[in-house]
């Protein structure tokens, strides 16, 4: 995350984190994992050994525990507001990385839709991603039907894809160059 250059890998995976959280984007399996992540890289917390307990007569609420644990551990609290636009600033930064061949879209266990499913999510956890929405469908189309053998000029040949999956990445650095004096001004309130 070029943009948060002087914020270290940690403090970036702490927010993030915390961000998921806040927004119920974790799940008690992920929960679990990443409490395990956490005591295998020495941090460590008593409300983890009560996440990573799975005793079935006394269920805990791994959420919440996780939710004092990270607390604990220094982790940083963010509103939802926040939380929404790291969420967002995750996803299009990786999504932003430019591969040179664009091999992220010829995986054939996956098509377009799913790899790229958070743009289209509809839970308002995104900010500002209305642009993405219609080129992500039109190229989920486009190359389903290259893949079934239906090529049409214009629509779906090579040239015509190249020009669409070149149009996804320019649109994701325009949203990051838009928006990464917001990005910047949430983690040094964050971090001060």
């Amino acid at each position: 995350m070029r943009a948060l250059s002087k914020y270290s890998t940690w403090q970036i995976e702490m927010a993030v984190t915390a961000s998921l959280l806040r927004l119920d984007l974790l799940f008690d399996k992920q929960i679990v994992e990443y409490t395990h992540y956490l005591l295998d890289n020495e941090y460590y917390d008593d409300e983890m050994l009560a996440i990573i307990d799975d005793d079935r007569l006394y269920p805990s609420n791994k959420q919440e525990l996780f939710r004092s644990a990270i607390s604990n551990l220094g982790f940083p609290s963010v509103t939802v507001e926040q939380a929404s636009w790291i969420y967002t600033y995750s996803i299009i930064h990786v999504c932003g990385e430019q591969p040179e061949n664009y091999y992220i879209f010829e995986d054939s266990h996956l098509d377009i839709y799913d790899k790229f499913y958070d743009f289209l999510d509809e839970d308002d956890n995104l900010q500002k991603v209305d642009e993405f929405k219609g080129l992500i469908y039109q190229l989920d189309d486009a190359h389903s039907n290259a893949k079934m053998g239906y090529v049409q000029r214009g629509y779906n040949d090579p040239k015509t894809l190249f020009i669409l999956k070149r149009d996804f990445f320019e649109i994701c650095h325009l949203w990051l160059r838009r928006n990464q004096p917001r990005i910047q001004c949430i983690f040094k309130a964050l971090y001060a």
